[in-house]
């Protein structure tokens, strides 16, 4: 969310966080988070930023 919320607003990146994600297998990013899968989430914000237009830093 720390990631998300600035690049894409604090709806959107809700939004994300609670919605199944085809990159993440069809698991919400909150799911993958407990299971320990930080780095898949992190290339599925990338992802959402670069579709946006906004990203520009690794994460």
């Amino acid at each position: 969310m720390k990631v998300l919320d600035p690049l894409v607003g604090v709806a959107e990146a809700t939004f994300f966080m609670n919605r199944s994600n085809e990159l993440l297998g069809g698991v919400t990013p909150i799911t993958a988070i407990k299971e320990g899968r930080l780095d898949d989430v992190k290339r599925a914000v990338r992802a959402v930023a670069a579709e946006k237009g906004v990203y520009q830093t690794p994460l």
